[in-house]
């Protein structure tokens, strides 16, 4: 999203990674074209170049080759955010948990790397009428969270819905990301619309949203001592890891999971099943 000192952190355009785009619906293609400036395709699969497809939509748009991933998400969060970019695009994942499992595990690996954030992007077949959502439960969210839903928005053409716990928002990292966002926001004509709930994922799911951010922070999980180096986290259940598997589930807009430097920590005697 760009660093907090930069002039501005919304892009009317920007630089989106894209994996295995071959699997990505017309309809859905099409919105991703009009979002980029520049599409970089990684792919699981050698056989499938999607580059004529998204010239037939934006005959100028730019779109380079990124390689071959191994095939999983995990190693193209840190592939994108090596090549420079902060938003992945994925069709929908057929297996939801260990998608989430492996794109948490990437945002680690990308924080380790020194990248403050990377967020993935699941588009669904169809788009879906409404505003962005952007939320927390737990009262704990991420200023590149606000400032992608500010983003999205602002090239969807319709307004942020900022859904708060009624105990309030506690904007922990990042904040300035967020302020920034909230300014250009304003200054671009994008409506931030405020809303105190009592459960704010309930509110999400039940709603009409085109798009829902949720930001994962810190998750509780450890690496096994015997593993080799670079084995993924095992993640314990956790509450804003397990807000965005509800939203993979069951809701029908397009899904955005940020990882603002996501870390882990450890929960000493915790009896929950890892996510793995």
């Amino acid at each position: 999203m760009g660093e907090a000192e930069t002039a501005e952190v919304l892009e009317t355009t920007r630089s989106i990674a894209v994996l295995d785009a071959h699997r990505l619906s017309p309809r859905a293609a099409a919105r991703l074209a009009g979002a980029a400036s520049r599409l970089v395709l990684l792919t699981t699969d050698a056989l499938f170049d999607a580059t004529e497809r998204f010239h037939d939509v934006a005959p100028d748009l730019e779109v380079v080759d990124g390689g071959l991933v191994r095939g999983d998400v995990r190693e193209a969060v840190s592939r994108a955010a090596e090549l420079g970019c902060v938003l992945l695009a994925v069709p929908p994942p057929p297996r939801r948990r260990r998608f989430l499992h492996l794109a948490v595990n990437g945002a680690i690996d990308a924080a380790e790397a020194g990248h403050p954030t990377v967020a993935v992007l699941v588009m669904r077949d169809h788009e879906v009428a409404g505003d962005v959502a952007v939320f927390s439960n737990t009262g704990e969210a991420s200023g590149y969270g606000l400032a992608f839903a500010a983003e999205i928005a602002m090239r969807r053409g319709v307004a942020v819905a900022r859904i708060l716990p009624k105990k309030g928002l506690y904007v922990r990292r990042t904040a300035e990301v967020g302020h920034l966002a909230d300014v250009e926001a304003g200054r671009r004509g994008v409506k931030v619309r405020y809303r105190k709930v009592a459960n704010p994922l309930e509110t999400v799911l039940r709603g009409q949203y085109t798009l829902a951010v949720h930001s994962v922070l810190d998750v509780i999980g450890r690496r096994s001592s015997r593993a080799e180096p670079g084995a993924p986290a095992r993640l314990q259940r956790d509450a804003n890891v397990d807000a965005v598997l509800w939203l993979l589930r069951f809701f029908r807009g397009d899904v955005l999971l940020v990882g603002d430097s996501v870390r882990l920590r450890s929960s000493v005697g915790a009896a929950e099943a890892p996510l793995t």
